[in-house]
């Protein structure tokens, strides 16, 4: 099954019209500069993988404020970590704080998280609160954890994976969790590959298929996984990662295996996502899911 076909599936193309919807209705509940700012962010679009998720592993009729609460999430952390790592695109567009100034894009960012948690109070349902808080709670947490590793070419992997977790796992979580299903586990599996995948796009995707610079991570001092396997091989890599010259360091990733390995890494938590599907009622499609998020190229 292709993801195409995934998005083929009876009811996924009503659910997800409904979250747009609804997002939209969010996002302009208060008129002024901060309604502007969300509205450019979710204009920028996006995958909108964690409503699918809300989607998929739902066992009853599917929450659409579940969806439309964790995707406003995510934007309000993409909102702030441009703003935070000084980001000047998202997506191929001029990124929010650049666009309107600092200021207004943290505003942003509040008011986003805000509207999250104001949709899925609305539907009364405390469990559902409680879950997305505990993740942006995580959220919060893989932040300063990646504060406190900037840098590092030490960083050990674990503490790598970790960051992975609090920082993408955690949400993606979170959205099987809304779903009502006991998938929480193959979400945290599945971010974690997603988030693998995301820093080798970082060394090695086209601007134009990434919407974002190559080489953002390297230039932040941000120690992914390609950049830390590729710095225990190449001091060039390794001075560039602890802030000394990034003059063809990128190139010197490339010219490493560590590509390669972090790849090999990201198949192995995919493998151990699709290992929680043993009987879910649409485990063809979160399979094929799993599949794209490993073999994309943006």
């Amino acid at each position: 099954m292709t993801l195409a076909q995934v998005h083929a599936t009876p009811g996924v193309a009503a659910y997800m019209a409904e979250v747009e919807t609804g997002l939209a209705r969010a996002v302009s509940g208060r008129s002024g500069l901060v309604q502007e700012v969300s509205g450019e962010a979710l204009a920028a679009g996006g995958k909108r993988l964690r409503p699918l998720l809300c989607f998929l592993t739902a066992r009853e009729e599917p929450s659409v404020a579940a969806g439309v609460a964790v995707e406003m999430v995510h934007m309000a952390t993409l909102v702030h970590d441009d703003l935070i790592d000084g980001a000047a695109f998202r997506r191929g567009r001029v990124s929010a704080w650049q666009a309107f100034g600092p200021e207004a894009a943290r505003a942003a960012g509040d008011y986003l998280f805000a509207r999250a948690f104001a949709e899925l109070a609305s539907t009364g349902d405390p469990r559902a609160v409680s879950i997305l808080a505990g993740a942006a709670l995580c959220l919060a947490r893989g932040e300063a954890l990646q504060r406190s590793q900037t840098h590092d070419p030490e960083t050990p992997v674990d503490a790598y994976l970790e960051r992975c977790a609090l920082k993408t796992g955690k949400l993606f979580e979170a959205a099987c969790l809304l779903g009502g299903g006991g998938l929480g586990a193959f979400g945290l599996a599945l971010g974690v590959a997603f988030q693998i995948v995301d820093d080798v796009l970082d060394c090695s995707g086209e601007t134009i298929e990434t919407g974002k610079v190559a080489g953002t991570d390297l230039r932040e001092g941000t120690p992914t996984l390609p950049l830390l396997l590729a710095a225990r091989e190449d001091e060039v890599v390794r001075r560039a990662l602890a802030g000394g010259s990034l003059d063809g360091a990128l190139v010197r990733v490339a010219a490493t295996d560590a590509l390669e390995r972090s790849r090999e890494l990201a198949l192995q938590y995919a493998l151990r996502a699709r290992a929680c599907l043993n009987g879910e009622p649409r485990a063809e499609e979160l399979a094929a899911l799993t599949d794209a998020v490993v073999n994309r190229e943006s």
